[in-house]
């Protein structure tokens, strides 16, 4: 065999190979065995038929087209080994010589894409500051307050309703005419005794401050224009009149913080100035949480401006692959059909993945870059760490359960994913501090 190497544009790379008639015969041998293993001829098991024989019952061309198919797959692999070819895309093979002859040299072409070559620039220079992060008093009265809501008690009130109040009412949403009046009732617009805590605006905007001010079994209408990026499509933009009747209005009397309430709220029986210890330091965990992520999300977009890479196609074309299958899926979850998802923000497939092209480049850039940096700065993730972690979570779980856990986890796609979970911890640790 013989094999010519060129390298192409955005990490493709051209091998121009040539496989020796005499050659050609062991593949061809080879193709006789397989195809004769489907093949009853009398007086040969199957498999053991040779070559001369299997010609007389099957058509020749056959045989010869398996031959090359195999010759191809070997010749290829082998060229792709002595070059140390770090390939990640299937090749695309165009043929040169004739290939109904056998006994003529087989020649052809396979372009293929490899692993791309990634410089990161001065990574090592990348700083990211650590905020300070706080607690103060509001957020933690903030907290307790919203823990009383749910121990709130309820009582009737006949006067005009305010924010906090507990309303129940009755409405409907209409198509305005031509002439701003309500015309034609629109569906799934409207509920009976339908209860709303005024200031959680769970509503469309404008839908409560519309009952500030409305007494029990007062009526009234008005006209609401729904936001351009509402979940249902359909009422995007839309004028909607609505025609209200308020029928209950309830006045909310938290309750005073104790220790008895205090109990009913964690289920267990600490003092006043313990409790808002235990908030503070609830509330302080999620920012540094938070203030942690945002630390290393900073650091990926100063590493991304460093990187250079030209990405092959073929690369971009597979990463948009899996972000319109996650997008499917998320769909599929939500009862929206893609077709209809499609319909509906007026998009074919290849605008939809032209949109996700930028996305995908930047997912792959990401990848990569840490790759290269991680491998650099020497990180590694040994066994015993890894088997650490997996003791440490497994006792987050029941003990009838255990056992399930530790196999899941230690599988093959388990391991892998948490073994690239601690890298990047240990990883940003290092980077970040």
């Amino acid at each position: 065999m013989q094999y010519e190497v060129k390298l192409l544009p955005k990490s493709t790379v051209k091998l121009t190979i040539e496989v020796p008639a005499e050659e050609l015969k062991k593949h061809k041998e080879k193709a006789a065995e397989d195809i004769s293993k489907d093949v009853k001829i009398p007086g040969f098991r199957p498999g053991k038929a040779p070559l001369n024989v299997l010609e007389q019952h099957v058509d020749p061309k056959h045989i010869l087209a398996h031959a090359f198919e195999i010759a191809t797959q070997y010749s290829y692999a082998e060229a792709v080994t002595k070059e140390k070819l770090r390939v990640i895309s299937r090749p695309k093979i165009n043929f040169i010589s004739d290939t109904t002859k056998a006994d003529e040299p087989l020649k052809f072409e396979a372009e293929v894409a490899v692993l791309p070559k990634i410089e990161v620039k001065n990574h090592k220079e990348i700083s990211v500051k650590k905020e300070e992060v706080k607690v103060t008093e509001k957020e933690i009265e903030d907290v307790i307050e919203d823990l009383k809501k749910h121990f709130t008690d309820w009582k009737d009130v006949d006067r005009p309703v305010k924010k906090g109040d507990r309303v129940e009412l009755d409405f409907e949403g209409f198509e305005p005419d031509k002439d701003g009046k309500a015309d034609k009732a629109l569906e799934n617009t409207a509920s009976k005794n339908h209860p709303i805590v005024m200031g959680d605006n769970v509503m469309v905007p404008g839908f409560e401050d519309n009952l500030l001010g409305l007494k029990k079994d007062e009526k009234k209408e008005f006209e609401l224009t729904f936001p351009k990026e509402y979940h249902k499509k359909d009422f995007q933009n839309k004028r909607v009149i609505f025609k209200v009747e308020l029928k209950r209005i309830e006045e909310g009397v938290k309750p005073e913080l104790n220790e008895e309430l205090i109990e009913k709220l964690t289920g267990q029986k600490m003092s006043i100035e313990e409790f808002r210890k235990d908030v503070d330091k609830n509330i302080r965990a999620q920012k540094e949480q938070k203030a942690i992520q945002e630390r290393e999300n900073k650091y990926l977009e100063e590493l991304l401006k460093r990187v250079e890479v030209e990405l092959p196609d073929s690369l971009i074309e597979e990463e948009i692959d899996f972000i319109m299958q996650d997008m499917q899926q998320d769909l599929a979850q939500k009862g929206v059909p893609f077709e209809k998802f499609l319909e509906q923000t007026k998009m074919d497939l290849t605008k939809l993945r032209e949109k996700y092209r930028e996305e995908a480049e930047r997912r792959i850039k990401t990848r990569m870059a840490l790759m290269q940096v991680i491998e650099e700065e020497k990180v590694e993730i040994t066994d015993k760490e890894l088997e650490d972690e997996i003791t440490k979570m497994i006792e987050f779980y029941p003990e009838d359960q255990r056992t399930q856990v530790r196999e899941e986890l230690t599988k093959d796609d388990g391991k892998f994913k948490l073994k690239n979970k601690l890298l990047l911890r240990k990883f940003f640790d290092k980077v970040l501090g």
